[in-house]
This record gives C-alpha cells, structure tokens and sequence, in this order.
C-alpha cells in the first residue's frame, strides 16, 4: 500500500462513482444509509440487549463465562477461515461491484467445509462427555453462520442497499429474543441455545442470500484459479480481520487461561454493557466506508476530510457524556444483572472509556483508513497492539482478575488511536481536531452534578440531568459547535 502524501484533486462536477459533487448531497447519502444500519445495529439491539441482560442474569457468572469464552473463540476461529472476505467485500464491492461473485463463492465454499467439519468434532464431543468443548463447537458453528451473513450485510452496504439489511436483522433480533426467553423458561443449558442460535443464524444467512441472488457465483467462479484469485485480492484485508476480531476478543480468552470461569463472567458482563454504544457507532463507519472509498477513488480528497472533520466533532460531543455516566453509574449498572455481578463494577468504571475510544476505532481504522486504502498499516497498528494486549492480559489477569484484564484493555485501546493519529498524519491526512477546552469545561461541570446530586435520587435521574449540564455548559462555551452539529444532523436527514 502506498503510503506517499495524498494529493488533493478539485471535486468533481458531475458524479463519479455515483456520489454528487456537492457535500449536502453526500451527507444526504451517509445519512439515508446511516438509519437503515442504525435500526439494524442500533434499535434493534436495544431488544436483543435487553435479552441478553436477563440471560446474564439467568446463567450467573459461571455459565455465562463458559457462553462468553465459547463466543470468543467462534469469531476468532471464524475470523481465520473468513480469509478476509468481509472487510475486502466492505471495500471491494464499492469499488468494482463485479467483484461481488467470486467473494461470495469462496465465502460459501469455506463457510460450508469448515461447518461439516466441525459438525463432526461436535458430535464426538457429545458422545464422549466433553460438554465444554461441544459448547465451543457450537459456538463456532454460530460465529461461522454469523460471520457469512456478515458478509452479505456488508455486500449489500457497498452497492448502497443498507436499507436491505433490515428484513435479516428483524428475523435474527426476533430469534434472539425468543431463544433467550425460552432457556430461561424451559431452564436450557448453554449448549442447547447455541444450537438454536446457530438455526436461527442459519435462516438469516439463506434470506440475505436470497437477497443477493443477483450476485450469486456462476460455474466460473467456483473454478479453482477464480477462487485462488480471489483469495489473493483479500489477503491483505485476511490479517487486517484476524488481528481485528482478535483484538475484541483475545482478552476474555487470555483472561480464561489465568483465571477461573467466574472471573472471566464478571468481564465479560462489563464489556457487554461499555460495548452497547461502539455496537451502535459501526452503522456510521459501516455507511461512511462505502462513500468515503467513493470519494478517494475520484480523488475527491477535501470532501473526503471536510466530511471526516465535522463526523469527528459530533462523534467526541456524543460519546464523552456516555463515558462519563457508565463509569459514575458502574455499580447500579452490574446490580441490574443480579447481586453475584456486583464485582463486575470495578471492571466497567475502567472499560467505559470504551464508548470513545472504541467509536474512534471505528471511525477512523475500519471507516477511514480503508478507504484511503492504508489497509495494511491498520492490520500493523492491530497487531502491535494485539500482542500488547495479550501479553498484559495474561500479566494482570494472572495479577488482579477481570479488573487486571480491563487496564490491559484501556491501555491497548489508547495505543492504537495514537497510532491511527500517526498514520494519518504520515499519509498528509492528518486529523484536525476541535478545540478541547469547551468540552473539559463541560465534563467537569457534569462530573460536578454527579456527585454532588443526592444518591436518594435514582441513579437514571442523576444520569439524565448531568446530560443536562453538559449540553447546557457546551451552548455556553462553544454555542458554534452546537449549531454546527444541528447543521450536519439536517442535512444528513434531509430527503
């Protein structure tokens, strides 16, 4: 990948790569894209979160630790036999949407082999006594179906077909929640709700290929030169999506090798709950990298950053206030789950940074970066930070718990946006960001109101009004960034 200074080439007059000229129009695209990924990642997780709350709280620390640690290893065991087919397809459709049949013919055929496979290790498994690794079978299984349907979401967001999305994710929301309430009702084990998480995967993966039938592989496409070159294309995007998923989850399987299963619950219990907000933030990077690889492919450079500059002002004027209340509120937070999560606080007072540091990630790694076509200095700064990120996790997680492995985490987190600050400063898109004065004013007037509020009120009440303060202390300061951000949320919703 080049990594030589970007030039800058006036934006065009007409509309290449089927974007306009003019910005409004562009933020009108983002913004249509936006609310269709924003239902699918956003509102319809809202349910699927409430579910999975009552399912923590059903399984207890214990089993949901064996759940967590047979989830992590499904996406990184996906992640490796994926070959990079969904981070290439997010990129590769947008470009050259012929591209769309060969990718989707070598994701099949992996997808299938690596199931019957581990089908197989399943039921030997079974049949030998070894439910925990029958759960870990399972679990792969699902991350598998998931991972492929994945896939076809992010086919579909590449040809600006976000809205598409939604038919898939309603089924698979719906699913989720009726799985849930059924192995609390029926009193399931852990691996029977993988198995039925893994049909009910199974059955949005066949509607969303049934949604991409246009695409589907001709008897070309499955010839082994077109598969091998296909493979080939995706190989820098294959190490770019292992190190990624890794990253997400090597810390609760570094933490299962140190510490018992309990431990790795009250973690995982921490980092599902400072990860509800990052979840929601990848519909904006998932619907920026479609435009933005539009806009560097016709050297629309500008555009490119002016867009980039005023996302990033409202992304830190959204995502501090969050930050700031989940690690005030950590310990009513964990309460919810049930008293036997109480020691998950401590882990999300440190992992709450997470609602910014992990929507930056997103922004400015998956969304940014690959579409300037820096793919492999993303998959170095992954890396690095991804043998960091172990090595600590072994390190603390061995020395103080889950609370050991959420350090590792913050500090590993802190690493890779400084890198990504580098790496864009090298390639001459260096990141402007906004004055930060106003907004330390306005975190300190909040954490103000947090504390000083009585605790008889309720902590939501408390929550609510330090929001509060913190929009008012912003009109107050910096009244130009607000009306900014009312500007760019009008254009982008405008029809």
């Amino acid at each position: 990948m080049t990594t030589e200074p970007i030039k800058t080439q006036p934006a065009a007059t007409s509309c290449p790569n089927g974007l306009p000229a003019d910005t409004s129009a562009i933020l009108r695209i983002f913004g249509r894209n936006t609310l269709w990924l924003w239902l699918d990642l956003g509102a319809l997780r809202i349910g699927t979160m409430l579910a999975g709350l009552f399912l923590i709280r059903y399984f207890g620390p214990l089993n949901f630790g064996i759940y967590s640690s047979a989830i992590a290893f499904g996406w990184v065991a996906n992640a490796v036999i994926d070959l990079g087919l969904t981070r290439y397809a997010a990129r590769a459709v947008a470009a050259t949407p012929d591209e769309a049949r060969p990718i989707l013919s070598l994701s099949l055929l992996s997808t299938v082999a690596s199931a019957f496979v581990t089908l197989a290790f399943l039921w030997i498994a079974l049949r030998s006594g070894h439910t925990q690794w029958a759960c870990i079978a399972a679990g792969f299984i699902l991350c598998n179906l998931e991972g492929t349907s994945s896939l076809c979401s992010s086919m579909l967001t590449a040809e600006l077909r976000s809205k598409d999305i939604l038919p898939g994710s309603i089924l698979g929301a719906c699913g989720l929640i009726s799985l849930t309430f059924l192995t609390i009702w029926l009193h399931l084990t852990v691996l029977e709700l993988l198995v039925g998480l893994s049909i009910k995967s199974l059955l949005v993966l066949t509607l969303r290929l049934w949604q991409l039938r246009s695409s589907w592989p001709r008897a070309i496409h499955w010839s082994l030169p077109q598969l091998k070159g296909v493979a080939g294309r995706a190989w820098e995007f294959f190490a770019n999506n292992l190190t990624q998923v890794g990253y997400g989850k090597v810390a609760i399987l570094s933490l299962g090798a140190v510490a018992p299963q309990a431990q790795v619950g009250w973690f995982a219990a921490a980092y599902t709950i400072s990860d509800v907000i990052p979840q929601w933030s990848y519909a904006l990077s998932g619907a920026l990298l479609p435009v933005w690889t539009r806009l560097f492919e016709s050297g629309r450079t500008e555009q490119m950053l002016a867009l980039r500059r005023r996302l990033l002002d409202g992304i830190l004027l959204a995502t501090i206030p969050i930050w700031i209340c989940l690690a005030s509120f950590a310990r009513p937070l964990c309460g919810l789950l049930g008293p036997e999560y109480v020691p998950s606080a401590a882990v999300l007072q440190i992992v709450a940074v997470r609602s910014v540091l992990s929507v930056l990630d997103g922004f400015l790694g998956h969304g940014f970066l690959v579409a300037a076509n820096q793919v492999s200095e993303r998959q170095r700064a992954l890396a690095r930070c991804l043998v960091l990120l172990v090595a600590m996790s072994l390190a603390f997680g061995y020395l103080w718990g889950a609370v050991g492995v959420g350090l590792a985490l913050l500090i590993s987190d802190g690493c890779l946006i400084l890198q990504y600050l580098w790496i864009n400063s090298r390639i001459g898109l260096k990141i402007e960001w906004p004055s930060m004065a106003p907004s330390l004013a306005a975190i300190l007037l909040m954490g103000a109101c947090v504390w000083l509020l009585p605790g008889e009120f309720h902590f939501t009440l408390r929550a609510l009004a330090s929001i509060a303060v913190y929009f008012s202390a912003l009109f107050v300061f910096s009244k130009d960034r607000l009306l900014d951000l009312g500007q760019t949320l009008r254009e982008c919703m405008a029809r």
